[in-house]
């Protein structure tokens, strides 16, 4: 079994926020959470962070949700999903 932490270490940032808002929104703070728990791996900080949720934003790959960040009108299944890599707990 797996948790979000094996994906975050193992993902690439973008397909995490893309599969974290596949079904609900999340808020900035908690995903800023989430990274800062796990030691700001494959990101480096919540400044690279910040700049990624902007871009993605702009691709229209996640929208704002009430204060929070959810599923756009472009968001795409990251590879991990459509390979089954995970199963989570």
């Amino acid at each position: 079994m797996s948790n979000i932490n094996d994906i975050v270490n193992s993902e690439s940032p973008r397909d995490v926020v893309l599969f974290i808002v596949r079904n609900k929104s999340i808020s900035y703070p908690m995903l800023d959470r989430l990274y800062n728990r796990n030691g700001w791996v494959n990101i480096g900080n919540n400044l690279e962070l910040l700049k990624l949720v902007h871009n993605m934003r702009l691709e229209g790959l996640i929208d704002n949700s009430d204060g929070g960040i959810k599923k756009g009108s472009n968001w795409k299944e990251p590879a991990f999903m459509a390979e089954n890599k995970y199963t989570l707990e």
